[in-house]
């Protein structure tokens, strides 16, 4: 179980890794017209994403790889090998599309305006999930290292809650401070707020980088 958790943690970081989500989570939340709870329903909708995901990569990644150990070893490296040069791929469009800009705001668009209803909220955090490229692109090796590995089913099962929950820190957090500490934390939120503006782009490339290399590497070994 150990040397599985070690395998999938620093995946799931880099999948927790969402300046966009967590641009959205903060402007929710702190929010005066119900933020609370419309950063509940947007929480809600992330789970619920990642609850998806999650058991389709533990049931058709699981039908994948339980072939012949060498047939697994095959796909194992081979999807490896597909992610790296993916994030690679995406982090280069990144620099290139940066270079490009006219505007120089690389920002996330963060206008408000109307405050969305629960079941929007809720569907507004579901879609940032399922769209979110770079975070899907490192949830499924860690789903494909869980799947493929010899520990006990409930060891699966925790180690992919534990997957789960990492990558969606960027709204469990923020919601976690709310709660915690009220008022305090709309100052907080909105000085992360800022500093998520300002260097976005530069932490995504970051991990799509280090984790491009890290597959790529180890799908070719």
């Amino acid at each position: 179980m150990g040397k599985l958790l070690v395998q999938v943690v620093p995946l799931a970081f880099g999948a927790a890794v969402s300046p966009a989500l967590l641009t959205v989570m903060v402007l929710t939340i702190s929010s005066p017209r119900r933020g609370l709870a419309r950063g509940v329903a947007l929480t809600a909708g992330v789970l619920a994403s990642l609850a998806v995901l999650t058991a389709l990569g533990l049931t058709v990644l699981s039908h994948v790889t339980s072939h012949a150990s060498a047939t697994k070893t095959a796909v194992s490296d081979a999807v490896d090998v597909t992610v790296g040069l993916v994030l690679l791929a995406l982090a280069l469009k990144a620099l290139v599309d940066h270079q490009n800009s006219q505007s120089g705001d690389d920002a996330p668009d963060t206008s408000r305006g109307a405050p969305m209803g629960l079941l929007a909220t809720f569907g507004a955090g579901a879609a940032l999930m399922v769209t979110n490229v770079t975070t899907i692109i490192l949830y499924v090796p860690a789903m494909k290292e869980i799947t493929k590995s010899d520990v006990s089913d409930t060891g699966k099962a925790v180690a992919a809650l534990i997957v789960l929950v990492i990558t969606a820190l960027p709204v469990l957090l923020p919601l976690a401070a709310r709660l915690a500490a009220p008022t305090a934390s709309q100052r907080w939120l909105g000085s992360l707020n800022a500093a998520i503006s300002r260097h976005h782009r530069a932490v995504i490339v970051g991990v799509e980088v280090v984790f491009g290399v890290y597959l790529l590497a180890k799908g070719l070994q």
